[in-house]
């Protein structure tokens, strides 16, 4: 797929998995919020192809592929904008399940960092707390396998503290995760500042450096 143009110094264009993540997400939420059995049984669907590999799972494609994710010659295997966005997609299934109000929540307030900050709670930050233990197992995840794995688990812990994530934003922050060129360097920056800024947001202190270039 053509590599995207950048803005200014460290902001990308938008790619289109944050666009297509993001009307599906919106669509299915809509169903599953109405009690629709059609959107009900969609979230089923992918939560049980959490974990399986991009494209292996017959019953979620219809949701995980799209056009404009493949490209125009497609490789054989998963790309990575189709990767990126069957892990959102499955992490909100997980998100979502028996939950009557909203996980999918679009802005900057519900980046990664900031929602994994709320878990926290308070003022400051105990150097033990067991959610910057897992903030900092996702930084230092060595491979695309280990970070989902270690999304898993924060995902569940936001499900159970009901606070919602952006999903369009993560979709487009996992793609750029797997670019060579710098790209978890360049996502962990990004979750580390929304994680430890908000503090300072909270207490007035903002300055143009602390909005995250990845989110929206």
């Amino acid at each position: 797929m053509t590599e995207v143009a950048t803005v200014g110094v460290d902001r990308p264009a938008r790619h289109p998995v944050h666009t297509v993540v993001g009307a599906r997400i919106r669509a299915l939420q809509h169903g599953v919020l109405k009690n629709q059995s059609d959107s009900v049984a969609a979230l089923a669907r992918l939560r049980r192809a959490v974990g399986k590999p991009t494209g292996s799972d017959p019953d979620v494609l219809q949701y995980t592929l799209h056009p404009d994710l493949a490209g125009p010659n497609p490789p054989d295997g998963p790309t990575q904008a189709e990767t990126a966005t069957h892990l959102a997609l499955t992490l909100y299934a997980v998100h979502q399940q028996a939950l009557r109000e909203p996980m999918h929540r679009e802005g900057r307030e519900f980046g990664l960092g900031r929602s994994a900050r709320r878990l926290v709670g308070g003022d400051e930050i105990p150097e033990r707390h067991p959610v910057l233990r897992r903030f900092h197992m996702l930084g230092t995840s060595a491979d695309l396998d280990e970070l989902a794995h270690h999304l898993r688990g924060l995902v569940q812990q936001l499900r159970t503290a009901r606070i919602p994530l952006g999903y369009a934003t993560l979709a487009e922050q996992l793609l750029w995760w797997q670019r060579a060129a710098g790209g978890p360097e360049r996502v962990r920056l990004a979750w580390g500042r929304d994680f430890y800024f908000s503090q300072f947001k909270k207490n007035g202190n903002t300055t143009s450096e602390s909005d995250s270039p990845e989110e929206s």
